[in-house]
């Protein structure tokens, strides 16, 4: 079994050097990151066990934050001159040391730390709710993303108008959800009927009816007269799902309404005012059916009014920690189960998988997963077999790249701080001056190229 490995997070050499050799000498591994930032770009290239990070390196909470969130199953063990060390910092390490601090309490405190990993080796659970301390769920919306900042932002200013907003994206993305995000963020309307109309799965025969409603004996089975969906939402939203599925001659009919918020049931010639807001929705290139003449140019324009694109999972996947936490507690509570989290093995091919059906292709899932899993923690056996294979066949062609890459430029480096050394006749501080790197980023090199042993 490989020792544990701890990262040592200091701005000072002499400490470094001092939590270096008593962490050797109890035999665990040790690195060393002077910053913040070094101690992330770490955790990408190697796992550890535990962080001992002094305070005066770590700056402050979201830096701590960011450490964490890097690799979840870590533990942080904090170093601090300051006996009052905020909440919010104390909240995200295991244990938090007041300098002067003597060694064995420093071990002890390592220990501890390591005692909570045995049983998240093989199923780490994944920690979660403390990682973000602001509400990052924005009517029903998740994410923290910049770009969903930007959509709860436009979302906040037309709330209390009446205009018609376009929703673009691909499919899944969550289109309806945001729709129904901008009905409860609207005060005046929120209390009103929410109608989803999904356009494309209306066939075309009975589509007017359905949206305008029809009297008695207007066509053939119109045995009663009928309110359409647009009457029935009177006050309230509406949302037109796959607006591109619409036939020219009901998209006039359409703008009308758009325009006027009129139209007349099918078989009458009564006009109905409704007070509604309209929200439409597409997957498609809208202006590239309007220059295919499937689609018209007025409305178009009518619709195109206040625009909101909203982004794949792909290109937020900073979110999908926060994504699979909320939709774990929501089928955790469905189905009547304690499912705690997900193990870091299986974030970790969430992470790596390009989810090409968006949300709601993680919300299936998840909600499988969930479903199928026996032991409180989601791991890779609950997940379906073919997400898994495609993502370790991915993560094994780019591993395989990039360690072509980094064999290709170890070498060099390596005789290139030989040939450096034996010009300072092995002093490392001339060395590491020549080499432009600090002194622990060199005595690192040197471990790593074996070189060490040779100075000793």
């Amino acid at each position: 079994m490989s020792k544990p490995r701890i990262l040592i997070l200091s701005e000072d050499r002499l400490d470094q050097k001092s939590l270096y050799e008593l962490i050797r000498h109890h035999g665990y591994e040790a690195d060393i990151a002077n910053s913040a930032e070094e101690a992330i770009s770490s955790l990408e290239d190697k796992v550890f066990n535990v962080i001992l990070a002094d305070l005066a390196a770590a700056k402050n909470a979201e830096s701590i934050r960011s450490i964490k969130s890097k690799s979840l199953s870590t533990e942080i063990v904090l170093l601090s001159s300051y006996e009052n060390v905020h909440e919010e910092i104390s909240g995200l390490v295991s244990d938090c040391l007041i300098r002067p601090i003597e060694d064995r309490k420093i071990i002890n405190s390592i220990e501890k730390a390591l005692q909570k990993l045995p049983q998240q080796k093989s199923k780490p659970s994944f920690i979660k709710k403390f990682l973000h301390p602001q509400n990052d769920n924005f009517y029903d919306l998740v994410g923290k993303d910049p770009s969903m900042k930007e959509i709860y932002s436009i979302i906040e200013r037309i709330s209390s108008t009446k205009a018609t907003i376009l929703l673009r994206g691909e499919s899944g993305t969550g289109k309806r959800v945001i729709a129904r995000a901008i009905h409860k963020a609207d005060k005046k309307r929120r209390d009103k009927p929410f109608m989803e109309i999904s356009c494309g799965a209306l066939p075309r025969e009975i589509i007017e009816s359905e949206l305008f409603g029809h009297t008695k004996g207007a066509f053939t089975g119109a045995i009663n007269d009928r309110k359409g969906r647009f009457e029935l939402a009177h006050g309230g939203t509406v949302l037109l799902d796959d607006i591109d599925s619409f036939s020219l001659d009901l998209q006039v009919k359409l703008l009308r309404v758009l325009q006027h918020k009129e139209f007349e049931l099918v078989g009458d010639h009564k006009t109905i005012k409704v007070d509604v807001r309209f929200i439409v929705s597409t997957n498609q290139d809208l202006e590239k059916l309007v220059a295919e003449k499937k689609f018209r140019e007025d409305l178009y324009y009518r619709l195109n009014v206040i625009s909101i694109l909203v982004p794949p999972l792909r290109k937020r996947k900073d979110d999908l920690p926060l994504l699979v936490d909320h939709l774990i507690n929501l089928y955790s509570k469905e189905n009547h189960k304690k499912i705690e989290g997900v193990s870091k093995e299986t974030m970790d091919i969430l992470m790596k998988y390009d989810w090409p059906g968006n949300v709601r292709e993680l919300e299936n899932i998840v909600e499988r997963a969930v479903i199928l899993d026996t032991d409180n923690i989601i791991d890779s056996n609950d997940l379906p077999g073919i997400l898994v294979r495609n993502t370790v066949q991915a993560g094994i062609a780019e591993s395989e790249n990039a360690e072509s890459l980094k064999d290709a430029l170890r070498e060099p480096e390596k005789v290139y701080i030989l040939q450096v050394m034996k010009e300072v006749k092995w002093n490392k501080k001339k060395a590491a001056k020549k080499l432009g790197v600090n002194r622990t980023t060199l005595y690192n090199k040197l471990k790593k190229y074996n070189i060490l042993s040779s100075l000793q």
